[in-house]
């Protein structure tokens, strides 16, 4: 696969523009991460830079027939230039629009993309680990194609079904991503996760679900919605409705175990890296408390709320943790202090020297406690 990634004006500059908002390393330093994290993948990369329009349209309308995927980051182009959005639209490549910045957190201008509607997936605010992820998803919609399908009536409500050939019913993987519930964060950070499952002989169901303020009863009732879709459509797919499993990462941890405790309909649960207490990691985050963002509003002003989200710490299915611990984004002891609460086949693996995103990798050496942790409830 031969990825394009086209960045357009000032980016050049990226290293000494604003490295508050654009970071400390310098186009080229960030062309070399491209390069080696599309060769993990059999894949290559290609940059291109201009400070000038007409250039960036002739580099896409010469990428038709000679690249599988794009990836553009426009600058101040992206909030104007239909002439960059036409020729997005006919080059027929597989397209990721990324900005470095929260583009939707910046001046009202810069709200609006008119290359948005045109690309695949747009990823903003993740910092330069948005062409990675750009790269990830490229890599994953070419080697394993899914099916993209609603699973309830709103627009966050959608997953990407991957089947693995031969005959089934075949076991599911329901893959809920991380991100602390910010708007940011989307189910593409599961791709790799979900191909490399699929080839292991897992259907995957990588879902999206409400995020942002107050999402906490959206996203609860959009998890177990998604498992009654599995359910539902489990003939059409050749999915056995009677063994799904639920790997959620990070904050996605956090609404696998309450699928765990309070859904009769999976059969386990793979919690990687997990917000496992809401109270624990409000403490451990009090600057930017991704549980007040949740819940919308902060423990003090709506106990009632947050008592009723707490996780009790008796899930009624098997639940196998895991997490590293290298993980300064969520700490493992939250981990190890769910297990002990008393669940009667909850475990904890701590896996040394992996931090908070490798067990989410497949080209990491933690994978394979993942896929081990999944034999279990293969059968």
């Amino acid at each position: 696969m031969r990825i394009l990634v086209i960045n357009g004006p000032n980016l050049n500059l990226l290293g000494t523009r604003e490295p508050t908002i654009y970071g400390a390393a310098t186009l080229a330093e960030l062309e070399g991460e491209w390069r080696r994290r599309a060769s993990a993948s059999t894949a290559s990369v290609e940059a291109f830079q201009s400070n000038h329009e007409g250039a960036i349209v002739d580099a896409i309308q010469g990428a038709a027939g000679r690249y599988n995927g794009m990836i553009i980051n426009a600058g101040a182009l992206t909030h104007y230039s239909y002439t960059l959005r036409d020729a997005v639209a006919a080059s027929n490549i597989a397209t990721v629009e990324v900005h470095i910045s929260n583009i939707y957190e910046r001046e009202e201008w810069r709200h609006f993309s008119v290359l948005s509607a045109v690309c695949e997936l747009s990823i903003v605010g993740r910092g330069t680990d948005g062409y990675l992820n750009a790269i990830d998803h490229l890599v994953a919609i070419a080697t394993a194609p899914p099916l993209t399908t609603a699973y309830a009536d709103h627009s966050d409500a959608s997953l990407d079904l991957r089947v693995p050939s031969g005959s089934g019913p075949h076991p599911v993987a329901l893959l809920i991503h991380g991100g602390f519930w910010g708007d940011i964060w989307k189910r593409d950070l599961m791709d790799p996760t979900a191909v490399a499952l699929t080839q292991h002989g897992w259907a995957t169901a990588n879902i999206e679900y409400s995020r942002g303020h107050g999402s906490y009863g959206s996203a609860v009732a959009d998890v177990e919605t998604a498992v009654q879709w599995i359910g539902d459509n489990a003939p059409t797919h050749q999915l056995d409705a009677g063994r799904i499993v639920a790997i959620g990462h990070s904050a996605g941890g956090y609404l696998a175990l309450w699928l765990a405790e309070q859904s009769s309909a999976i059969s386990a649960a793979v919690p990687l890296a997990a917000v496992s207490s809401l109270t624990a990691i409000s403490e451990f985050r009090p600057d930017d408390d991704p549980a007040a963002l949740l819940l919308g509003a902060s423990r003090s002003d709506a106990p009632r709320l947050w008592d009723q989200a707490e996780l009790t710490g008796e899930p009624g299915v098997p639940v196998h943790m895991l997490h590293g611990d290298k993980d300064d984004i969520v700490p493992a002891s939250h981990s190890t202090a769910y297990a002990s609460l008393g669940g009667a086949d909850t475990t904890a693996t701590i896996v040394e020297g992996v931090d908070h995103m490798e067990l989410i990798n497949p080209c990491s050496e933690s994978w394979q406690g993942l896929v081990a942790a999944l034999e279990r409830f293969r059968t």
